[in-house]
């Protein structure tokens, strides 16, 4: 017959322990005035000498894709972690001093880490590159015509206005 989609618990059993790490076992440190060019790669080739790094975020400004100067780097140990955290706070790097900081496990956010390890270029800055990219395209012969017509008649309008107000204006265009 049908049965039902409850299993028993044998309460004698002891529960199974996980095999792998969570997010709140691991141990986050804050980056402050972090210099440019110390991004993903540097940052894990540098940290890989304290224990192992498991993931790094580095937010990135929306306008203009580059770094806004901090970081969060996670350790696979909380103790790995503080140890970074007081190694490196006041650390002198390219000219700025670092400022390093643990953070406990309630003051690290859900969704720190969530774009970590993607490649994804902001949609603005993929846009405004599309954009540029069509700016640059030559036009055909004619398109060419048509838009130098075009731009022929839009300053023969504009010296009349200024002609009616009485200013004499000559616009010398290459058309």
């Amino acid at each position: 017959m049908f049965k039902s989609g409850f299993i028993k618990l044998n309460k004698t059993e002891p529960a199974k322990e996980k095999a792998t790490k969570t997010s709140n076992d691991r141990g986050v440190v804050y980056l402050g005035h972090v210099p440019h060019g110390f991004y993903e790669n540097e940052m894990k080739h540098y940290f890989a000498q304290f224990g192992e790094v498991t993931n790094i975020n580095i937010p990135k400004s929306k306008k203009t894709g580059k770094a806004r100067g901090y970081a969060f780097v996670e350790f696979l140990y909380p103790e790995v972690a503080k140890v970074v955290a007081e190694t490196m706070n006041n650390y002198l790097m390219h000219k700025k001093i670092l400022v390093a900081k643990y953070l406990a496990p309630n003051q690290v956010k859900s969704n720190t880490f969530w774009r970590c390890n993607k490649n994804n270029i902001p949609l603005t800055i993929k846009n405004r590159s599309i954009q540029r990219k069509a700016m640059e395209r030559p036009l055909d012969p004619a398109q060419e015509k048509q838009s130098k017509a075009a731009l022929k008649r839009r300053i023969q309008s504009l010296q009349k206005k200024l002609k009616s107000k009485g200013i004499e204006y000559d616009v010398q265009v290459e058309v």
